[in-house]
C-alpha cells in the first residue's frame, strides 16, 4: 500500500504496556534523543545514557564512536539490573514509559522499523517483535502517517548525528580529546 510517501503492512497494533520491548532491546541514541531527554528531564546525560561495545552486539547499522579502550560503542540507554530502560515505572499490571512524550526515536517507531527506498519510506514490523509482541494484531489497522514524518526528521538527524561521531572519531585518533563516555556526551551535547 502506498500512502503519502509510506508504504507499510496492513497490520493491526495497539500497545498493551507489557514492557517487553523495554526490556529485551537496547534503546540507540542520537544526539537529538539525548538533548531531548536532557530537556524533558533535567538528568545530566551521564545519568541515562550509557555505551555498549560494537564487537558485544554486532552492527547495528548505525554509528558508533570510539573510546580509549580503541573499540567502537553505541550510545544507548541505560538499563536496570532487571534489564528493563532506567525509564520504565510499574503500574498495577502494565509498564509505562515516564518519559513518553519525550523517549527515543527508536521507540517512536516501535515494534516497526523503517527503511527509505528512494522517495519512499518503506516500514516493516521488527522480526524479533513477531514472537513476542502481545499488541501485533490487535486494535486498528495502523497508519504510518506520523512515523512517516518522524522518519525524515530522524533521517536528518542521523546524518548530524553521523557527522559528529566522524568528527569524534578523528579527534580521538589524534588523541585530541578525553575519549569517555562523559567527553563524548559533552562533545555531541555541546556541538
Amino acid at each position: 500500500m502506498i500512502v503519502g510517501g509510506w508504504i507499510g503492512p496492513r497490520i493491526r497494533f495497539k500497545c498493551l504496556l507489557c514492557g517487553e520491548c523495554c526490556r529485551f532491546y537496547w534503546v540507540p541514541l542520537t544526539h537529538v534523543d539525548v538533548r531531548r531527554i536532557v530537556e524533558r528531564t533535567g538528568l545530566r546525560p551521564l545519568q541515562f545514557a550509557g555505551e555498549v561495545p560494537k564487537p558485544k552486539v554486532g552492527d547495528w547499522g548505525i554509528p558508533a564512536f570510539l573510546l580509549s579502550d580503541g573499540v567502537e560503542h553505541y550510545l544507548v540507554l541505560k538499563k536496570r539490573v532487571d534489564g528493563f530502560c532506567i525509564f520504565i515505572k510499574r503500574e498495577g499490571l502494565s509498564f509505562a514509559c515516564s518519559i513518553y512524550d519525550s523517549r527515543p526515536t527508536t521507540c517512536v517507531f516501535y515494534p516497526f522499523v523503517y527503511a527509505r527506498d528512494g522517495g519512499v519510506v518503506r516500514f516493516e514490523v521488527v522480526e524479533a517483535a513477531r514472537d513476542f509482541c502481545p499488541g501485533l494484531g490487535r486494535g486498528r489497522a495502523k497508519g504510518f502517517d506520523a512515523e512517516f514524518a518522524a522518519a525524515l526528521a530522524h533521517d536528518e538527524a542521523l546524518a548530524q548525528y553521523r557527522e559528529l561521531v566522524n568528527r569524534w572519531n578523528r579527534l580521538v585518533a589524534a588523541g585530541a580529546v578525553e575519549a569517555t563516555l562523559e567527553g563524548f556526551l559533552g562533545y555531541i551535547t555541546n556541538f
